[in-house]
């Protein structure tokens, strides 16, 4: 059915490039991403076992998707090419580079779970609810990774030979 496959994009494109972005931090690849997981999640439809979460299942699908395409580049690149990869500035909402250097160095401390949370809220907008479900977690524990990425950024960020400082 046409119209549940465009409810359902709609209801899970914002939450899937956010995480594609947090996981590839380039514009580009994370629409790609976003576009390929559709048509796996389109391929993969009958082997969705309806018992779980099919906003968790269709991120599941996405991370796994921009993991490797992060893996590839990585492979081709031979570098770290996270140092090169600017967050837009609807993230940062600072207009001094020197700021924007140091939250990107901050994000690359984090763990990577607790760096899509972040993305999901600041990025994308999300209530910790709404990131909660996308991503098949309990909110509490959700609450709680996206405070401790607030912590530790403000760590970082106060240290005077952070990046960008």
């Amino acid at each position: 059915d046409q119209d549940a496959w465009r409810a359902g994009y709609e209801a899970t494109r914002r939450g899937v490039y956010a995480g594609a972005y947090a996981n590839t931090r380039e514009r580009q690849l994370a629409e790609d991403v976003l576009q390929d997981t559709i048509v796996r999640v389109w391929e993969q439809s009958g082997h969705y076992r309806p018992s779980g979460s099919p906003l968790a299942w269709v991120h599941t699908i996405a991370r796994n998707l921009a993991l490797d395409v992060v893996r590839q580049r990585r492979r081709l690149l031979h570098t770290d090419f996270s140092e090169d990869m600017p967050l837009p500035d609807a993230l940062v909402g600072w207009a001094d580079p020197t700021d924007r250097i140091s939250l990107e160095a901050g994000l690359d401390q984090l763990d990577p779970d607790d760096a899509v949370i972040f993305v999901l809220k600041v990025l994308a907008g999300f209530s910790h609810l709404e990131s909660a479900r996308l991503l098949g977690l309990p909110y509490r524990q959700v609450r709680y990774r996206y405070q401790r990425a607030i912590r530790q950024l403000r760590r970082f960020l106060a240290e005077p030979n952070a990046p960008g400082r």
